[in-house]
């Protein structure tokens, strides 16, 4: 019987064996996948160890909040811990609707759909929406789900250099004569380096070369504009300019799961075609709570749906003590 060779990368795996090595030998442990003892806020506890925590995206505080934690409870007794099958056959609950009826709310968009997983949205979404003879055209530091989405369409795929309007000029004039369709796609706010993108800009680019522009708000939901509408709201343009938004629920609105915000069109050819929302599970009740409609107790803020954080009030400014 032949031998049969790893799955997998083997130059991947020769890595992590060399990572793994070079740990023990220099008496390093590895800092990822550390088990947090309970809620992971501006402080969490490691083995009984607090610390501060410099990588939590529960950006308002809002996980393990009273109010989240009861619409979390009153959705499970109510419908249980599971919905056990796809919104399409028999999976959709009350709760999935109240929820997507927010985000094109907050968003400004005409509606939305929301799905299991943020990185399978945007695989999905993108794989989905383009195809052989199309260019998806992207920022070179948009996030991973949007490579692995680009991949799977079988479009041309085009990267520019970060946040350069003039690369993104020059690219989308190279390719718009032979691409049938090019998706443009940048991230709202970039995790890692802080920095946003010129949105009046970029879109005035992508129009005038006939493109369609798609923006991830994972990083900007609750962080940029005046009441944590994102980078329309920060960058004061309509959001209208913006073909098709996409977020997550796991750091801002502190549940799980990904969702795309725009035209009622889109969102129902999604509905009814994406794979990854067609023949995936619908989300569980629990995990779905509509972002609240009102300020908490910071008082009104313009309308928007803010409330004070453990460490932070993104709506008035005053810092608070963690905890």
């Amino acid at each position: 019987m032949p031998a049969r060779l790893p799955l997998g990368d083997p130059q991947m795996r020769q890595d992590l064996h060399r990572i793994r090595a070079a740990g023990r030998i220099l008496g390093v442990e590895n800092p990822f996948f550390r088990s947090h003892d309970g809620i992971a806020g501006a402080e969490t506890s490691i083995a009984g160890r607090t610390l501060l925590n410099v990588v939590s995206y529960d950006y308002l505080g809002l996980n393990g909040d009273p109010r989240v934690l009861a619409a979390a409870e009153a959705a499970m007794r109510r419908y249980g811990t599971s919905v056990s099958a796809s919104r399409l056959v028999s999976g959709e609950r009350p709760v999935h609707r109240e929820l997507e009826a927010a985000l094109a709310e907050l968003h400004g968009t005409e509606d939305s759909i929301a799905m299991v997983s943020g990185h399978a949205t945007n695989v999905t979404v993108v794989g989905h929406l383009v195809g052989a003879g199309d260019a998806v055209v992207y920022d070179a530091l948009v996030h991973n789900s949007v490579l692995q989405g680009a991949a799977l369409s079988g479009a041309q795929r085009v990267p520019f250099a970060h946040n350069d309007m003039a690369a993104l000029e020059r690219a989308l004039q190279s390719l718009r004569p032979q691409a049938r369709r090019v998706l443009v796609v940048v991230e709202g706010h970039y995790s890692i380096d802080g920095d946003v993108p010129d949105l009046p800009v970029l879109a005035g680019i992508v129009r005038r070369h006939g493109g369609w522009l798609m923006v991830d708000e994972a990083h900007s939901v609750g962080v940029l504009g005046a009441t944590g509408r994102g980078v329309a709201e920060h960058s004061g343009v309509d959001p209208g300019v913006v073909d098709i938004w996409m977020g997550t629920l796991s750091k801002t609105l502190c549940g799980c799961g990904g969702y795309i915000a725009g035209s009622h069109d889109l969102v129902e050819y999604l509905r009814c075609s994406a794979p990854g929302f067609l023949y995936s599970v619908g989300m569980a009740p629990p995990w779905p709570p509509p972002p609240p409609r009102r300020s908490g107790s910071c008082g009104p803020s313009r309308g928007g749906w803010k409330s004070c954080t453990r460490t932070l009030c993104y709506s008035c400014g005053k810092r608070r003590r963690p905890g």
